[in-house]
C-alpha cells in the first residue's frame, strides 16, 4: 500500500468513525453494542444456533462472555433462548421479531450514513461498480483471515 492510499483510507476511516460516534452520542442508553449487533446479524444470517456455535465465531471472547451478551439480548427480548430437550447443557438461540426489527434499524442507519457519503462524493456508475468489487474482495479476504467461508469470490 502506498502512502497516498494509506493516508486516504486512514482519513476516511477516521471521519466515518467520527460520524458514527456523533450518531451514537445522540442515541438513547439502550443502544446495542457492536458485539450485540454483530451477534444479531450472525443469528439473522444463520438461523438457530447454540451458544457454542456463536462463540466459535468469536475466538477472542470466551463462551461465558458470549453467554452474558446473549443474556442481555434475551432480557431485551431481542433473542429467544431454548434449552435442548436432548441435552440440558445446550441452549438454542433465535432472533426474535423485535431483534429482527432492531437489526433492520441498524442496517437502515448504516445505509443512510453510506448514502450520505456517496451522495456527497458523487460516484459515477463505473466508480460505484469498482467500489463494490473492492468491497467484495475485501470481505472475502477478511473472511479467509477469520476462517469463514465467504459467499463472495
Amino acid at each position: 500500500m502506498g502512502p497516498e492510499l494509506e493516508k486516504a483510507l486512514n482519513d476516511l476511516s477516521l471521519r466515518m468513525r467520527l460520524i458514527r460516534a456523533i450518531q451514537e452520542n445522540q442515541k438513547p442508553e439502550d443502544t446495542l453494542t457492536e458485539r450485540e449487533s454483530l451477534i444479531l446479524q450472525q443469528l439473522a444470517d444463520s438461523g438457530t444456533m447454540t451458544v457454542s456455535q456463536i462463540a466459535e465465531a468469536w475466538p477472542n471472547f470466551s463462551e461465558s462472555t458470549i453467554s452474558m451478551t446473549l443474556t442481555k439480548l434475551w432480557k431485551r427480548k431481542l433473542v429467544s433462548k431454548t434449552i435442548s430437550p436432548e441435552n440440558q447443557r445446550i441452549t438454542h438461540v433465535n432472533l426474535t421479531e423485535k431483534g429482527r426489527n432492531e437489526l433492520d434499524l441498524i442496517f437502515k442507519q448504516r445505509r443512510e450514513r453510506f448514502q450520505a457519503l456517496f451522495d456527497a462524493i458523487q460516484l459515477s456508475d463505473h466508480e460505484r461498480q469498482i467500489f463494490i468489487g473492492i468491497c467484495q474482495r475485501g470481505v472475502s479476504c477478511i473472511d479467509q483471515l477469520l476462517g469463514k467461508k465467504s459467499e463472495v469470490l
